[in-house]
C-alpha cells in the first residue's frame, strides 16, 4: 500500500511540471496541465479506488477496494476489502494503520515515517516534489484513443523500485482514470479510480491522525 501511495503523491504534486518539461509528448502537454490544475486547485478530491496486484513470481492476482481523499497536498486512503487498512499523509508524516484479523486479535499495527531520504523507498514519489522529472524518469511516449490518453514513463534511478509506469487520463472530463506500474520483482500494480468527485469544501479532519489507544507503533 505504501508503494501505491508513492504513485499517487507523484501525480498530485508534480505531474504538471514533470510532463510539461518533456518535448517528446508536446501534443499531450495541454491535456496534462488541465488535469493537474483541476486536481491541485480543488479543495477536496474524493474517489473510489480498486488496487489490483498481479504477482509474476507467484502467478496470482489480489484485489483491494477502498476510497482515496486528496486535498492541499495531503492524502488519505481507506481500504475496506479484503481487509481494513488506513494510510494518511498529513503533509509531514505518513501513517499506516492495519487492524489484526478478528480471529487472531491483538493490537492495531501502526507505522509512521517522515518524508526524507530515510523513507524514500517507502514514499518514493513524494520525494520528487519540486525536482526535474528528467533526472528521474524518461518519457517513453503517449497514445491517444478517443478521450483516453495514455502516457508511459520509465525511471532512470535504480533505487526507485519501479521498472515502468503508465498513466491513463480522460481528456473529456479531465480526470486520472488509472495508474499502472511494474516493480523490480515483476509485480504489476494497477490503481483504477472511479466516482471521482471534486468538492468545493475542505475536510481537514480527514488528514489528521492519532494512533488508537494501545496501538503498537513502529517507525519506518
Amino acid at each position: 500500500m505504501l508503494k501505491s501511495l508513492k504513485v499517487l503523491l507523484f501525480f498530485v504534486f508534480s505531474l504538471s511540471t514533470a510532463f510539461a518539461a518533456s518535448n517528446s509528448i508536446a501534443s499531450s502537454t495541454t491535456a496534462l496541465q488541465k488535469i493537474t490544475k483541476k486536481y491541485r486547485s480543488t479543495k477536496l478530491v474524493e474517489m473510489n479506488v480498486e488496487k489490483t496486484v498481479k504477482s509474476e513470481l507467484l502467478g496470482k492476482e489480489t484485489k483491494h477496494e477502498g476510497k482515496i481523499f486528496l486535498g492541499a497536498g495531503k492524502f488519505r486512503w481507506e481500504n475496506t476489502k479484503p481487509e481494513k487498512t488506513l494510510l494518511v499523509y498529513d503533509g509531514k508524516t505518513i501513517w499506516s494503520e492495519q487492524s489484526p484479523p478478528p480471529e487472531f486479535g491483538g493490537p492495531v499495527q501502526v507505522a509512521r515515517g517522515k518524508v526524507d531520504k530515510k523513507t524514500k523507498s517507502h514514499i518514493l514519489l513524494s520525494t520528487l516534489i519540486g525536482t526535474d522529472i528528467k533526472k528521474n524518469f524518461k518519457v517513453l511516449g503517449d497514445k491517444k484513443d478517443g478521450d483516453i490518453l495514455t502516457v508511459d514513463v520509465q525511471p532512470l534511478q535504480d533505487d526507485l523500485n519501479i521498472k515502468a509506469m503508465s498513466l491513463r487520463l480522460n481528456t473529456k472530463d479531465n480526470t486520472l482514470n488509472q495508474v499502472s506500474y511494474k516493480d523490480d520483482i515483476g509485480n504489476m500494480t494497477t490503481l483504477t479510480f472511479t466516482n471521482v468527485n471534486f468538492l468545493k469544501s475542505e475536510k481537514k479532519n480527514l488528514f489528521k491522525y492519532q494512533p488508537p489507544k494501545d496501538a503498537q507503533v513502529t517507525d519506518l
